[in-house]
C-alpha cells in the first residue's frame, strides 16, 4: 500500500519570471520504504519534503499520504494533520535549549494531551532505544551534536508518525556521530517499519537507504533501489552523482 503518493506535484514562484523549484514531479513510496531524495543545492529536494509536509502550498498537482489529500487542507487542519500523522527531523535539530532533553522528547504528547505518567515513560522508552536515555535531565546545549540528533529523533517518533521527514539530518554532525544517526534511521525503519524519507546532498547518508530518488531542476533524473550491500549500493550512488554533474 501506497503511504505517499505524488501526482504531477509543480511549486512555482515569482510572477513576471517564474522559478519551477518543482516540476510536474510524481512519485510513489510504498508503506516502510526507506527513501532518499537526494540533488543539488537548488534541486528543489527540500521544497518537495515542504510540499510532503504541507508546510508549502502546491501551485498545481496532488498530494496524498495514507489516501489523504493534504493538498486541499486548510492551514488549521494541515497542522493537525502535521501533529498528528508526520515526524520530522532537521539538520539543525530544532529543540528548545530552555528545556531538558527528557521534555523536548515529550513536546509531540505534551501537545497532544497526553497523562504526565504515560509521556514519561514513553520518553525513558525511546530515549533507552536511542542510547541517551543518561542524558534526559540534561540542557539540549550540554550534550553531544550526535546526542541532540537522537533527541531530534526521539521526539520525532515518539508519537508513532505515519510518515518520517529528515532534512540533512547529518549536516551538523561528524562523519562518526553521521554513521550512528544513520544507523538509527535504518534500525527504526527495520524495527517499527517507520516510512522515512531523508533529504541529503551526501551519499554516504543515502547509502543507508533502500532507495534513492535523485532530482535536478524540480524533476526526478534517476531512482535507484538498494539490492545489495550498502558498500556496492553507496558506489552505484556516486555513479549517478557523477552523471548528474556532468550534465
Amino acid at each position: 500500500m501506497a503511504i505517499l503518493t505524488i501526482d504531477h506535484a509543480s511549486k512555482i514562484y515569482g510572477t513576471d519570471v517564474q522559478v519551477r523549484a518543482v516540476n510536474d514531479l510524481s512519485m510513489n513510496m510504498e508503506e516502510g520504504e526507506f527513501v532518499a531524495i537526494m540533488g543539488a543545492s537548488g534541486s528543489g529536494k527540500s521544497t518537495l519534503l515542504n510540499l510532503i509536509s504541507g508546510i508549502l502550498p502546491l501551485s498545481s498537482g496532488e498530494i496524498r499520504i495514507d489516501g489523504r489529500d493534504i493538498s486541499c487542507l486548510g492551514e488549521s487542519q494541515a497542522a493537525e494533520f502535521r501533529r498528528n500523522e508526520l515526524g520530522f527531523v532537521f539538520q539543525d535539530f530544532n529543540l528548545v535549549d530552555t528545556l531538558t532533553v527528557r521534555e523536548n522528547i515529550m513536546l509531540p504528547l505534551m501537545m497532544r494531551r497526553v497523562p504526565p505518567a504515560r509521556m514519561k515513560a514513553e520518553a525513558v522508552a525511546v530515549a533507552e532505544s536511542l542510547g541517551i536515555a543518561a542524558v534526559l535531565d540534561k540542557r539540549t546545549f550540554e550534550v553531544s551534536g550526535g546526542q541532540a540528533q537522537r533527541a531530534a529523533i526521539a521526539r520525532a517518533i515518539i508519537h508513532h508518525p505515519r510518515l518520517l521527514l529528515a532534512d540533512e539530518p547529518t549536516g551538523n554532525l561528524d562523519s562518526a556521530a553521521a554513521e550512528s544517526v544513520m544507523r538509527i534511521f535504518s534500525d527504526l525503519n527495520a524495527r517499527r517499519k517507520t516510512s522515512t524519507i531523508v533529504v541529503t546532498h551526501d551519499a554516504k547518508t543515502a547509502s543507508f537507504c533502500t532507495r534513492a530518488v535523485f532530482i535536478k531542476d524540480g524533476r526526478i533524473l534517476e531512482e535507484l533501489y538498494r539490492e545489495g550491500d550498502r558498500l556496492a549500493f553507496y558506489d552505484e550512488i556516486l555513479n549517478v552523482l557523477k552523471f548528474m554533474g556532468a550534465k
